[in-house]
Protein backbone atom coordinates (compact mmCIF):
# COMPACT_ATOMS: atom_id res chain seq x y z
CA UNK A 1 0.00 0.00 0.00
CA UNK A 2 1.35 3.39 -0.99
CA UNK A 3 2.01 5.74 1.89
CA UNK A 4 0.41 9.15 1.91
CA UNK A 5 2.81 11.92 0.96
CA UNK A 6 3.78 14.17 3.83
CA UNK A 7 4.27 17.15 1.53
CA UNK A 8 2.55 18.38 -1.60
CA UNK A 9 3.34 21.23 -4.02
CA UNK A 10 1.91 24.60 -3.04
CA UNK A 11 -0.15 24.65 -6.26
CA UNK A 12 -1.84 21.41 -5.24
CA UNK A 13 -2.73 22.98 -1.90
CA UNK A 14 -4.14 26.03 -3.70
CA UNK A 15 -6.31 24.00 -6.05
CA UNK A 16 -7.41 21.49 -3.39
CA UNK A 17 -8.68 24.30 -1.20
CA UNK A 18 -10.93 25.42 -4.06
CA UNK A 19 -12.35 21.91 -4.28
CA UNK A 20 -13.15 22.11 -0.56
CA UNK A 21 -15.17 25.24 -1.33
CA UNK A 22 -17.32 23.40 -3.90
CA UNK A 23 -15.38 24.81 -6.83
CA UNK A 24 -14.56 21.79 -8.97
CA UNK A 25 -13.59 23.66 -12.14
CA UNK A 26 -11.12 26.48 -12.76
CA UNK A 27 -11.64 28.75 -15.75
CA UNK A 28 -8.90 30.54 -17.59
CA UNK A 29 -6.42 30.85 -20.43
CA UNK A 30 -2.94 29.30 -20.01
CA UNK A 31 0.16 31.47 -20.20
CA UNK A 32 3.82 30.89 -19.53
CA UNK A 33 3.58 32.20 -15.95
CA UNK A 34 0.77 29.73 -15.17
CA UNK A 35 2.00 26.54 -16.83
CA UNK A 36 3.99 25.07 -13.91
CA UNK A 37 1.02 25.31 -11.57
CA UNK A 38 -1.41 23.82 -14.08
CA UNK A 39 0.54 20.56 -14.00
CA UNK A 40 -0.85 19.95 -10.50
CA UNK A 41 -4.54 20.26 -11.37
CA UNK A 42 -5.24 16.55 -11.77
CA UNK A 43 -3.76 15.70 -8.37
CA UNK A 44 -6.15 18.24 -6.84
CA UNK A 45 -9.26 16.68 -8.43
CA UNK A 46 -9.96 19.95 -10.25
CA UNK A 47 -11.13 20.27 -13.85
CA UNK A 48 -9.52 22.87 -16.11
CA UNK A 49 -11.93 24.74 -18.37
CA UNK A 50 -9.83 26.50 -20.97
CA UNK A 51 -11.71 29.51 -22.26
CA UNK A 52 -11.36 31.31 -25.56
CA UNK A 53 -10.35 34.49 -23.73
CA UNK A 54 -9.90 35.77 -20.21
CA UNK A 55 -12.97 38.00 -20.23
CA UNK A 56 -15.13 34.97 -20.89
CA UNK A 57 -13.26 33.12 -18.13
CA UNK A 58 -14.09 35.88 -15.65
CA UNK A 59 -17.77 35.95 -16.54
CA UNK A 60 -17.88 32.14 -16.42
CA UNK A 61 -16.32 32.07 -12.94
CA UNK A 62 -18.96 34.59 -11.84
CA UNK A 63 -21.75 32.42 -13.23
CA UNK A 64 -20.26 29.33 -11.60
CA UNK A 65 -20.28 30.98 -8.18
CA UNK A 66 -23.86 32.22 -8.57
CA UNK A 67 -25.12 28.81 -9.68
CA UNK A 68 -23.45 27.06 -6.77
CA UNK A 69 -26.02 28.77 -4.53
CA UNK A 70 -28.93 27.17 -6.41
CA UNK A 71 -29.05 24.16 -4.08
CA UNK A 72 -29.92 26.49 -1.20
CA UNK A 73 -33.17 27.73 -2.71
CA UNK A 74 -35.12 24.90 -1.10
CA UNK A 75 -33.27 25.02 2.23
CA UNK A 76 -35.56 25.86 5.14
CA UNK A 77 -34.65 28.79 7.34
CA UNK A 78 -32.75 27.79 10.43
CA UNK A 79 -29.44 28.27 12.22
CA UNK A 80 -26.26 26.93 10.62
CA UNK A 81 -22.87 26.86 12.28
CA UNK A 82 -20.86 27.63 9.16
CA UNK A 83 -21.19 29.72 6.05
CA UNK A 84 -22.12 27.86 2.88
CA UNK A 85 -18.89 27.47 0.90
CA UNK A 86 -19.26 28.18 -2.80
CA UNK A 87 -16.91 30.14 -5.01
CA UNK A 88 -15.97 30.46 -8.65
CA UNK A 89 -12.38 30.72 -9.82
CA UNK A 90 -10.22 31.75 -12.74
CA UNK A 91 -6.50 31.53 -13.41
CA UNK A 92 -4.89 34.02 -15.77
CA UNK A 93 -1.40 35.11 -16.63
CA UNK A 94 0.30 38.27 -15.41
CA UNK A 95 -0.58 41.60 -17.00
CA UNK A 96 -2.21 40.93 -20.33
CA UNK A 97 -4.29 38.03 -19.04
CA UNK A 98 -5.47 39.52 -15.78
CA UNK A 99 -6.32 42.85 -17.41
CA UNK A 100 -8.46 41.05 -19.96
CA UNK A 101 -10.45 39.61 -17.05
CA UNK A 102 -10.59 42.72 -14.88
CA UNK A 103 -13.97 43.87 -16.27
CA UNK A 104 -15.60 40.63 -15.15
CA UNK A 105 -13.90 40.62 -11.75
CA UNK A 106 -15.02 44.21 -11.15
CA UNK A 107 -18.58 43.15 -11.91
CA UNK A 108 -18.31 40.32 -9.39
CA UNK A 109 -17.12 42.85 -6.82
CA UNK A 110 -19.95 45.27 -7.58
CA UNK A 111 -22.56 42.52 -7.24
CA UNK A 112 -20.95 40.62 -4.33
CA UNK A 113 -20.05 37.38 -6.07
CA UNK A 114 -17.28 35.29 -4.43
CA UNK A 115 -14.66 34.67 -7.12
CA UNK A 116 -11.02 33.67 -6.64
CA UNK A 117 -8.82 35.32 -9.28
CA UNK A 118 -5.42 33.61 -9.38
CA UNK A 119 -2.68 35.25 -11.42
CA UNK A 120 0.51 33.50 -12.49
CA UNK A 121 3.28 36.07 -12.28
CA UNK A 122 7.08 36.38 -12.77
CA UNK A 123 9.46 34.64 -10.37
CA UNK A 124 10.22 36.07 -6.94
CA UNK A 125 13.73 36.98 -8.10
CA UNK A 126 12.33 38.96 -11.02
CA UNK A 127 9.99 40.77 -8.64
CA UNK A 128 12.89 41.72 -6.37
CA UNK A 129 15.06 43.04 -9.19
CA UNK A 130 12.26 44.78 -11.08
CA UNK A 131 13.25 42.91 -14.21
CA UNK A 132 11.94 44.18 -17.54
CA UNK A 133 9.82 41.09 -18.14
CA UNK A 134 7.22 40.59 -20.86
CA UNK A 135 3.67 41.69 -20.03
CA UNK A 136 5.03 44.43 -17.74
CA UNK A 137 4.90 48.16 -18.44
CA UNK A 138 8.69 48.19 -18.93
CA UNK A 139 9.19 50.54 -15.98
CA UNK A 140 10.29 48.03 -13.34
CA UNK A 141 7.07 48.38 -11.37
CA UNK A 142 5.81 44.81 -11.47
CA UNK A 143 3.20 45.46 -8.78
CA UNK A 144 1.08 47.90 -10.76
CA UNK A 145 -1.56 45.30 -11.62
CA UNK A 146 -1.85 44.20 -8.00
CA UNK A 147 -2.55 47.82 -7.12
CA UNK A 148 -5.38 47.84 -9.65
CA UNK A 149 -6.83 44.69 -8.13
CA UNK A 150 -7.00 46.27 -4.67
CA UNK A 151 -9.93 48.38 -5.80
CA UNK A 152 -12.05 45.45 -7.01
CA UNK A 153 -11.22 42.66 -4.56
CA UNK A 154 -11.77 42.36 -0.82
CA UNK A 155 -8.40 40.70 -0.14
CA UNK A 156 -5.12 40.26 -1.99
CA UNK A 157 -2.94 37.21 -1.30
CA UNK A 158 0.62 38.03 -2.33
CA UNK A 159 2.51 34.73 -2.38
CA UNK A 160 5.98 36.29 -2.84
CA UNK A 161 7.08 34.57 0.37
CA UNK A 162 10.40 33.02 1.32
CA UNK A 163 8.55 30.04 2.81
CA UNK A 164 5.83 28.21 0.88
CA UNK A 165 4.01 27.34 4.10
CA UNK A 166 3.57 31.04 4.83
CA UNK A 167 2.21 31.47 1.30
CA UNK A 168 -0.33 28.72 2.00
CA UNK A 169 -1.42 30.51 5.18
CA UNK A 170 -1.86 33.82 3.34
CA UNK A 171 -3.83 32.11 0.60
CA UNK A 172 -6.13 30.33 3.06
CA UNK A 173 -6.89 33.61 4.79
CA UNK A 174 -7.88 35.18 1.47
CA UNK A 175 -10.27 32.30 0.76
CA UNK A 176 -11.90 32.82 4.14
CA UNK A 177 -12.43 36.47 3.31
CA UNK A 178 -13.84 35.58 -0.11
CA UNK A 179 -16.56 33.46 1.50
CA UNK A 180 -17.17 35.69 4.52
CA UNK A 181 -17.47 38.93 2.55
CA UNK A 182 -18.92 37.38 -0.61
CA UNK A 183 -16.50 39.34 -2.78
CA UNK A 184 -13.67 38.45 -5.17
CA UNK A 185 -10.10 37.97 -3.95
CA UNK A 186 -6.82 38.30 -5.86
CA UNK A 187 -3.98 35.79 -5.60
CA UNK A 188 -0.51 36.65 -6.93
CA UNK A 189 1.26 33.33 -7.64
CA UNK A 190 4.93 33.76 -8.65
CA UNK A 191 5.84 31.02 -11.08
CA UNK A 192 8.76 29.69 -9.03
CA UNK A 193 6.89 29.11 -5.75
CA UNK A 194 4.00 26.99 -7.02
CA UNK A 195 6.04 23.77 -6.97
CA UNK A 196 7.57 24.39 -3.53
CA UNK A 197 6.51 21.77 -0.93
CA UNK A 198 4.09 22.44 1.90
CA UNK A 199 2.82 19.99 4.55
CA UNK A 200 -0.04 17.92 3.15
CA UNK A 201 -1.63 18.05 6.59
CA UNK A 202 -2.44 21.73 6.07
CA UNK A 203 -5.45 20.62 4.02
CA UNK A 204 -6.80 18.73 7.03
CA UNK A 205 -7.28 22.01 8.87
CA UNK A 206 -10.70 23.33 7.86
CA UNK A 207 -10.90 26.89 6.67
CA UNK A 208 -12.48 29.17 9.25
CA UNK A 209 -15.93 29.67 7.78
CA UNK A 210 -17.68 29.93 11.13
CA UNK A 211 -20.74 32.11 11.13
CA UNK A 212 -20.23 35.62 12.48
CA UNK A 213 -22.11 36.38 15.67
CA UNK A 214 -23.84 39.55 16.78
CA UNK A 215 -23.92 41.28 20.12
CA UNK A 216 -26.90 39.51 21.65
CA UNK A 217 -28.36 42.55 23.40
CA UNK A 218 -28.07 44.82 20.36
CA UNK A 219 -29.47 42.12 18.09
CA UNK A 220 -32.48 41.63 20.36
CA UNK A 221 -33.06 45.37 20.48
CA UNK A 222 -33.09 45.62 16.69
CA UNK A 223 -35.40 42.60 16.33
CA UNK A 224 -37.82 44.14 18.82
CA UNK A 225 -37.71 47.45 16.95
CA UNK A 226 -38.42 45.75 13.63
CA UNK A 227 -41.31 43.73 15.08
CA UNK A 228 -42.84 46.87 16.55
CA UNK A 229 -42.52 48.68 13.21
CA UNK A 230 -44.21 45.78 11.40
CA UNK A 231 -47.03 45.62 13.93
CA UNK A 232 -47.63 49.36 13.73
CA UNK A 233 -47.54 49.60 9.94
CA UNK A 234 -50.83 50.02 8.10
CA UNK A 235 -49.45 49.61 4.59
CA UNK A 236 -46.21 47.62 4.79
CA UNK A 237 -44.32 46.49 1.70
CA UNK A 238 -41.56 43.93 1.18
CA UNK A 239 -39.01 44.53 -1.60
CA UNK A 240 -36.65 41.67 -2.45
CA UNK A 241 -33.47 42.35 -4.38
CA UNK A 242 -30.55 40.59 -5.98
CA UNK A 243 -28.05 40.65 -3.12
CA UNK A 244 -30.36 38.26 -1.30
CA UNK A 245 -28.79 35.57 -3.51
CA UNK A 246 -25.12 35.94 -2.47
CA UNK A 247 -26.01 36.91 1.09
CA UNK A 248 -28.05 33.69 1.47
CA UNK A 249 -31.28 35.41 2.53
CA UNK A 250 -33.59 33.33 0.31
CA UNK A 251 -35.05 31.01 2.94
CA UNK A 252 -35.53 33.75 5.52
CA UNK A 253 -37.14 36.18 3.08
CA UNK A 254 -39.64 33.58 1.94
CA UNK A 255 -40.48 32.61 5.51
CA UNK A 256 -41.12 36.26 6.36
CA UNK A 257 -43.27 36.76 3.25
CA UNK A 258 -45.34 33.66 4.01
CA UNK A 259 -45.68 34.44 7.71
CA UNK A 260 -46.77 38.05 7.34
CA UNK A 261 -48.68 38.09 4.05
CA UNK A 262 -47.22 41.54 3.45
CA UNK A 263 -47.47 42.63 -0.21
CA UNK A 264 -44.18 41.74 -1.86
CA UNK A 265 -42.35 43.06 -4.92
CA UNK A 266 -38.81 42.92 -6.30
CA UNK A 267 -36.32 45.07 -8.13
CA UNK A 268 -34.88 43.79 -11.42
CA UNK A 269 -31.99 41.86 -9.88
CA UNK A 270 -34.25 40.39 -7.20
CA UNK A 271 -36.27 38.33 -9.66
CA UNK A 272 -36.65 34.78 -8.37
CA UNK A 273 -35.83 35.55 -4.74
CA UNK A 274 -39.47 35.20 -3.63
CA UNK A 275 -41.87 32.38 -4.40
CA UNK A 276 -44.13 34.03 -6.98
CA UNK A 277 -46.99 31.62 -6.30
CA UNK A 278 -47.56 33.20 -2.89
CA UNK A 279 -50.76 35.26 -2.57
CA UNK A 280 -48.84 38.33 -1.44
CA UNK A 281 -46.67 38.47 -4.56
CA UNK A 282 -47.33 41.69 -6.49
CA UNK A 283 -44.70 41.50 -9.21
CA UNK A 284 -41.65 43.60 -10.14
CA UNK A 285 -41.29 47.17 -8.93
CA UNK A 286 -40.47 49.06 -12.12
CA UNK A 287 -41.18 52.58 -10.90
CA UNK A 288 -43.37 54.27 -8.36
CA UNK A 289 -46.64 52.38 -7.90
CA UNK A 290 -49.64 52.87 -5.67
CA UNK A 291 -48.20 50.32 -3.25
CA UNK A 292 -44.77 51.93 -3.07
CA UNK A 293 -46.21 55.44 -2.92
CA UNK A 294 -48.58 54.70 -0.04
CA UNK A 295 -46.46 52.36 2.04
CA UNK A 296 -45.56 53.43 5.55
CA UNK A 297 -42.96 50.67 6.03
CA UNK A 298 -40.71 49.10 3.39
CA UNK A 299 -38.60 46.06 4.22
CA UNK A 300 -35.69 45.83 1.74
CA UNK A 301 -33.77 42.57 1.56
CA UNK A 302 -30.37 42.60 -0.17
CA UNK A 303 -30.96 45.96 -1.86
CA UNK A 304 -28.75 47.25 -4.65
CA UNK A 305 -30.14 50.72 -5.23
CA UNK A 306 -28.60 51.59 -8.58
CA UNK A 307 -30.29 53.65 -11.28
CA UNK A 308 -30.70 50.68 -13.62
CA UNK A 309 -32.14 48.47 -10.88
CA UNK A 310 -34.70 50.95 -9.55
CA UNK A 311 -36.07 52.70 -12.65
CA UNK A 312 -33.71 55.67 -12.33
CA UNK A 313 -34.20 55.62 -8.52
CA UNK A 314 -37.94 56.28 -8.88
CA UNK A 315 -38.79 52.96 -7.22
CA UNK A 316 -36.96 53.65 -3.95
CA UNK A 317 -39.26 54.48 -1.00
CA UNK A 318 -38.47 57.30 1.41
CA UNK A 319 -35.42 56.14 3.41
CA UNK A 320 -37.13 57.21 6.61
CA UNK A 321 -39.69 54.41 6.31
CA UNK A 322 -37.25 51.72 5.15
CA UNK A 323 -35.64 48.84 6.99
CA UNK A 324 -32.79 47.52 4.84
CA UNK A 325 -30.85 44.29 5.32
CA UNK A 326 -27.33 44.18 3.88
CA UNK A 327 -24.60 41.64 4.51
CA UNK A 328 -23.31 43.15 7.74
CA UNK A 329 -25.42 46.27 8.17
CA UNK A 330 -29.07 46.79 9.01
CA UNK A 331 -30.52 50.23 8.45
CA UNK A 332 -33.67 51.18 10.33
CA UNK A 333 -34.85 54.52 9.07
CA UNK A 334 -31.76 56.70 9.16
CA UNK A 335 -29.94 54.65 11.80
CA UNK A 336 -27.33 52.08 10.78
CA UNK A 337 -26.61 49.02 12.92
CA UNK A 338 -23.40 47.09 12.25
CA UNK A 339 -24.90 43.65 12.65
CA UNK A 340 -24.76 40.54 10.49
CA UNK A 341 -28.14 40.19 8.83
CA UNK A 342 -28.21 36.41 8.27
CA UNK A 343 -28.36 35.31 11.94
CA UNK A 344 -30.69 38.18 12.78
CA UNK A 345 -33.04 37.28 9.92
CA UNK A 346 -33.12 33.67 11.08
CA UNK A 347 -34.40 34.82 14.46
CA UNK A 348 -36.76 37.42 12.98
CA UNK A 349 -38.24 34.87 10.57
CA UNK A 350 -38.77 32.43 13.42
CA UNK A 351 -40.56 35.05 15.52
CA UNK A 352 -42.83 36.13 12.69
CA UNK A 353 -43.64 32.53 11.82
CA UNK A 354 -44.64 31.87 15.42
CA UNK A 355 -46.81 35.01 15.49
CA UNK A 356 -48.91 33.85 12.54
CA UNK A 357 -50.13 35.33 9.28
CA UNK A 358 -52.47 37.88 10.80
CA UNK A 359 -49.44 39.96 11.73
CA UNK A 360 -49.35 41.53 8.27
CA UNK A 361 -52.02 43.16 6.19
CA UNK A 362 -54.35 40.49 4.73
CA UNK A 363 -54.43 40.31 0.97
CA UNK A 364 -56.60 38.39 -1.45
CA UNK A 365 -55.09 35.81 -3.79
CA UNK A 366 -53.68 37.47 -6.90
CA UNK A 367 -55.52 36.54 -10.06
CA UNK A 368 -53.11 36.66 -12.97
CA UNK A 369 -54.52 37.48 -16.36
CA UNK A 370 -54.52 34.51 -18.72
CA UNK A 371 -51.73 34.37 -21.25
CA UNK A 372 -52.87 35.99 -24.48
CA UNK A 373 -52.59 33.89 -27.64
CA UNK A 374 -51.56 36.15 -30.56
CA UNK A 375 -52.45 35.12 -34.13
CA UNK A 376 -50.07 32.36 -35.23
CA UNK A 377 -48.93 34.20 -38.32
CA UNK A 378 -48.16 37.45 -36.54
CA UNK A 379 -44.71 38.70 -35.63
CA UNK A 380 -43.31 38.01 -32.18
CA UNK A 381 -43.31 40.99 -29.82
CA UNK A 382 -41.66 41.58 -26.47
CA UNK A 383 -44.82 41.99 -24.40
CA UNK A 384 -46.34 38.64 -25.36
CA UNK A 385 -43.02 36.79 -25.62
CA UNK A 386 -42.23 36.93 -21.91
CA UNK A 387 -45.73 35.88 -20.92
CA UNK A 388 -45.56 32.91 -23.28
CA UNK A 389 -42.12 31.84 -22.06
CA UNK A 390 -43.39 31.79 -18.48
CA UNK A 391 -45.48 28.71 -19.19
CA UNK A 392 -42.43 26.94 -20.66
CA UNK A 393 -40.24 27.32 -17.58
CA UNK A 394 -39.79 24.51 -15.05
CA UNK A 395 -38.81 24.32 -11.38
CA UNK A 396 -35.05 24.41 -10.76
CA UNK A 397 -34.35 26.23 -14.02
CA UNK A 398 -31.69 28.91 -13.94
CA UNK A 399 -32.52 31.82 -16.24
CA UNK A 400 -29.88 34.34 -17.25
CA UNK A 401 -31.08 37.71 -18.53
CA UNK A 402 -28.64 39.47 -20.84
CA UNK A 403 -27.99 43.15 -20.22
CA UNK A 404 -30.38 44.92 -22.56
CA UNK A 405 -33.96 44.06 -23.49
CA UNK A 406 -33.82 40.61 -21.83
CA UNK A 407 -32.95 42.28 -18.53
CA UNK A 408 -36.02 44.50 -18.60
CA UNK A 409 -38.31 42.00 -20.30
CA UNK A 410 -37.38 39.06 -18.11
CA UNK A 411 -38.72 40.73 -15.00
CA UNK A 412 -42.21 40.03 -16.37
CA UNK A 413 -41.64 36.27 -16.37
CA UNK A 414 -43.95 34.32 -14.07
CA UNK A 415 -41.59 31.94 -12.39
CA UNK A 416 -42.10 28.42 -11.09
CA UNK A 417 -40.77 27.51 -7.65
CA UNK A 418 -37.93 27.04 -6.93
CA UNK A 419 -36.00 28.82 -9.62
CA UNK A 420 -33.02 31.13 -9.99
CA UNK A 421 -32.64 34.25 -12.08
CA UNK A 422 -29.25 35.82 -12.81
CA UNK A 423 -29.74 39.47 -13.70
CA UNK A 424 -27.27 42.29 -13.28
CA UNK A 425 -28.26 44.91 -10.72
CA UNK A 426 -25.55 47.49 -11.36
CA UNK A 427 -22.61 46.32 -13.50
CA UNK A 428 -24.72 45.64 -16.62
CA UNK A 429 -21.76 44.75 -18.84
CA UNK A 430 -22.75 43.82 -22.37
CA UNK A 431 -21.74 40.28 -23.24
CA UNK A 432 -21.71 39.01 -19.66
CA UNK A 433 -24.42 36.40 -19.74
CA UNK A 434 -23.33 33.98 -22.49
CA UNK A 435 -20.06 33.07 -20.73
CA UNK A 436 -21.89 33.26 -17.40
CA UNK A 437 -24.27 30.61 -18.76
CA UNK A 438 -21.24 28.45 -19.52
CA UNK A 439 -20.20 28.82 -15.88
CA UNK A 440 -23.70 28.04 -14.63
CA UNK A 441 -23.87 24.89 -16.75
CA UNK A 442 -20.45 23.77 -15.52
CA UNK A 443 -21.49 24.25 -11.89
CA UNK A 444 -24.71 22.34 -12.43
CA UNK A 445 -22.71 19.44 -13.86
CA UNK A 446 -19.97 19.54 -11.21
CA UNK A 447 -22.28 19.86 -8.22
CA UNK A 448 -25.26 17.83 -9.50
CA UNK A 449 -27.55 20.88 -9.33
CA UNK A 450 -30.89 20.11 -10.98
CA UNK A 451 -32.58 22.16 -13.66
CA UNK A 452 -31.90 23.60 -17.08
CA UNK A 453 -29.60 26.51 -17.93
CA UNK A 454 -31.63 28.96 -20.01
CA UNK A 455 -30.12 32.11 -21.47
CA UNK A 456 -32.19 34.99 -22.83
CA UNK A 457 -29.60 36.73 -24.97
CA UNK A 458 -29.50 39.82 -27.17
CA UNK A 459 -27.86 39.98 -30.59
CA UNK A 460 -25.55 42.80 -29.53
CA UNK A 461 -24.52 41.00 -26.34
CA UNK A 462 -23.87 37.78 -28.23
CA UNK A 463 -21.48 39.48 -30.62
CA UNK A 464 -19.31 40.71 -27.74
CA UNK A 465 -18.55 37.28 -26.23
CA UNK A 466 -19.67 34.79 -28.88
CA UNK A 467 -16.49 32.76 -28.33
CA UNK A 468 -18.06 31.48 -25.11
CA UNK A 469 -20.27 29.34 -27.32
CA UNK A 470 -17.18 27.42 -28.37
CA UNK A 471 -16.37 26.82 -24.69
CA UNK A 472 -19.88 25.46 -24.14
CA UNK A 473 -19.47 23.13 -27.12
CA UNK A 474 -15.94 22.08 -26.22
CA UNK A 475 -16.98 20.89 -22.77
CA UNK A 476 -20.35 19.53 -23.91
CA UNK A 477 -22.33 21.72 -21.52
CA UNK A 478 -26.11 21.91 -21.54
CA UNK A 479 -27.32 25.42 -22.43
CA UNK A 480 -30.52 26.59 -24.11
CA UNK A 481 -30.27 30.07 -25.65
CA UNK A 482 -33.11 32.25 -26.89
CA UNK A 483 -31.38 34.97 -28.89
CA UNK A 484 -33.59 38.03 -29.39
CA UNK A 485 -32.51 39.55 -32.70
CA UNK A 486 -33.70 43.13 -33.13
CA UNK A 487 -30.81 44.23 -35.31
CA UNK A 488 -29.01 46.32 -32.73
CA UNK A 489 -29.07 47.89 -29.31
CA UNK A 490 -32.79 48.41 -28.71
CA UNK A 491 -32.25 49.37 -25.06
CA UNK A 492 -29.85 52.12 -26.11
CA UNK A 493 -32.13 53.25 -28.95
CA UNK A 494 -34.74 54.21 -26.38
CA UNK A 495 -32.16 56.14 -24.39
CA UNK A 496 -30.78 58.06 -27.34
CA UNK A 497 -30.47 57.67 -31.11
CA UNK A 498 -33.50 55.64 -32.18
CA UNK A 499 -32.42 55.83 -35.83
CA UNK A 500 -28.69 56.28 -35.24
CA UNK A 501 -26.28 53.99 -37.05
CA UNK A 502 -24.18 53.57 -33.91
CA UNK A 503 -27.02 51.53 -32.39
CA UNK A 504 -26.91 48.98 -35.24
CA UNK A 505 -24.99 45.69 -35.15
CA UNK A 506 -23.81 43.52 -38.07
CA UNK A 507 -26.27 40.96 -39.41
CA UNK A 508 -24.96 37.51 -38.46
CA UNK A 509 -26.23 34.06 -39.42
CA UNK A 510 -26.80 33.03 -35.82
CA UNK A 511 -28.13 29.57 -36.58
CA UNK A 512 -24.82 28.75 -38.30
CA UNK A 513 -22.60 29.85 -35.43
CA UNK A 514 -22.75 26.65 -33.38
CA UNK A 515 -21.41 24.50 -36.19
CA UNK A 516 -18.75 27.09 -37.04
CA UNK A 517 -17.53 26.67 -33.45
CA UNK A 518 -17.35 22.90 -33.81
CA UNK A 519 -20.74 21.66 -32.64
CA UNK A 520 -21.32 18.02 -33.61
CA UNK A 521 -23.95 17.01 -36.15
CA UNK A 522 -26.53 14.31 -35.37
CA UNK A 523 -24.96 13.38 -32.04
CA UNK A 524 -27.14 11.48 -29.57
CA UNK A 525 -24.64 12.16 -26.77
CA UNK A 526 -24.66 15.92 -27.30
CA UNK A 527 -27.69 16.99 -29.34
CA UNK A 528 -27.42 20.38 -31.04
CA UNK A 529 -30.45 22.22 -32.38
CA UNK A 530 -30.41 25.64 -34.09
CA UNK A 531 -33.65 27.29 -35.21
CA UNK A 532 -34.76 30.71 -36.42
CA UNK A 533 -38.32 31.87 -35.78
CA UNK A 534 -40.16 35.05 -36.70
CA UNK A 535 -43.84 34.17 -36.10
CA UNK A 536 -45.81 32.84 -33.17
CA UNK A 537 -46.56 29.61 -35.02
CA UNK A 538 -42.84 28.96 -35.47
CA UNK A 539 -42.14 29.75 -31.83
CA UNK A 540 -44.93 27.42 -30.67
CA UNK A 541 -43.38 24.62 -32.72
CA UNK A 542 -40.07 25.22 -30.99
CA UNK A 543 -41.57 25.28 -27.51
CA UNK A 544 -43.49 22.07 -28.20
CA UNK A 545 -40.33 20.24 -29.32
CA UNK A 546 -39.35 17.81 -26.55
CA UNK A 547 -35.81 17.73 -27.89
CA UNK A 548 -35.54 21.42 -27.03
CA UNK A 549 -37.57 21.33 -23.82
CA UNK A 550 -35.43 18.62 -22.21
CA UNK A 551 -32.52 21.05 -21.95
CA UNK A 552 -29.84 18.51 -22.83
CA UNK A 553 -27.12 19.58 -25.24
CA UNK A 554 -26.93 22.92 -27.02
CA UNK A 555 -30.03 24.73 -28.24
CA UNK A 556 -29.81 28.02 -30.15
CA UNK A 557 -33.16 29.64 -30.94
CA UNK A 558 -32.96 32.93 -32.85
CA UNK A 559 -36.10 35.06 -32.49
CA UNK A 560 -36.63 37.94 -34.92
CA UNK A 561 -38.14 41.09 -33.40
CA UNK A 562 -38.67 44.69 -34.49
CA UNK A 563 -35.70 47.03 -34.08
CA UNK A 564 -37.51 49.31 -31.63
CA UNK A 565 -39.39 46.63 -29.68
CA UNK A 566 -38.95 46.76 -25.92
CA UNK A 567 -41.51 45.81 -23.26
CA UNK A 568 -44.23 48.46 -23.01
CA UNK A 569 -43.92 48.72 -19.24
CA UNK A 570 -40.25 49.67 -19.57
CA UNK A 571 -40.69 52.49 -22.06
CA UNK A 572 -41.53 55.29 -19.59
CA UNK A 573 -38.49 54.34 -17.50
CA UNK A 574 -36.22 54.24 -20.53
CA UNK A 575 -37.46 57.61 -21.69
CA UNK A 576 -36.85 59.02 -18.22
CA UNK A 577 -33.35 57.52 -18.16
CA UNK A 578 -32.67 59.07 -21.57
CA UNK A 579 -33.79 62.47 -20.33
CA UNK A 580 -31.49 62.16 -17.33
CA UNK A 581 -28.64 61.13 -19.64
CA UNK A 582 -29.09 64.17 -21.85
CA UNK A 583 -29.53 66.53 -18.91
CA UNK A 584 -26.34 65.57 -17.09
Amino acid sequence: MATKATTIPLAQHIFSRLHQLNCHSIHGVPGDYTLRALDFLSASNIRWIGNANELCAGYAADGYARAAGMARLTTAAGPHKALTPRVGSLYTTYGVGELSAINAVAGSYAESVPVVHMVGSPSRKQWKTGACVHHSLSDGNLGVYTEMAKHITCAQADLRCDEAQEAARIYDHALEQCVRQSKPVYVNMPSDIVSAPVPAALLDRPLDLSRPTNNAAEEEQVISTILCRIQAAENPLIIADGLSYPFDFIAEVNTIVQSTNIPTMCYNAGKGVVDESLPSWEGPLTGQTELSATTDLALLFGPLLSDTNTAAWSAIPDPGICISFGLDTITVGHRVYHLHSKPLLEKLAGRLKAMGREQGRPKDQISHDPIRSPPHGSAICQDDFWARMSAWLKPYDTQLLANGTPLIGGRDLRLPTPTQVIASGIWCSIGQMLPAAQGVAAAKRDLAIPGRTILFEGDGSFQVTCQALSDIIRYRLDVTTFLLNNGGYAYERWLNGMEAEYNDVPAWQYTEVAHFFGAPTNSSDYPVISRKVSTWAELEDVLADEGIAEGRGLKMIEIAMAVDDVPSASRPGLKRAGEILRAT
